[in-house]
């Protein structure tokens, strides 16, 4: 079972099984980072570099739990 998956991800393989969007862990310049993409594909958020797999994991998690219950702050 890789990270994502003990973390509590879900893989799905068909458009028909599309969900609202999905993190995707991946490795650039020796960092690992994820963004969050919409069902349409389009990125929608782009994390800060991470050292290792498992800190950005644990990011993904905190914005996961976090988000559902974050309020909107009108700055404007």
């Amino acid at each position: 079972m890789t990270h994502l998956q003990s973390a509590g991800a879900q893989r799905f393989s068909t458009k028909e099984d599309r969900v609202a969007g999905r993190f995707e862990l991946y490795r650039k310049e020796e960092h690992f980072r994820f963004r969050l993409t919409g069902d349409d594909g389009a990125t929608l958020v782009t994390s800060e570099p991470y050292d290792d797999k498992d800190t950005a994991v644990a990011g993904i998690n905190g914005i996961r739990d976090c988000a559902a219950s974050a309020l909107i702050a009108d700055l404007s």
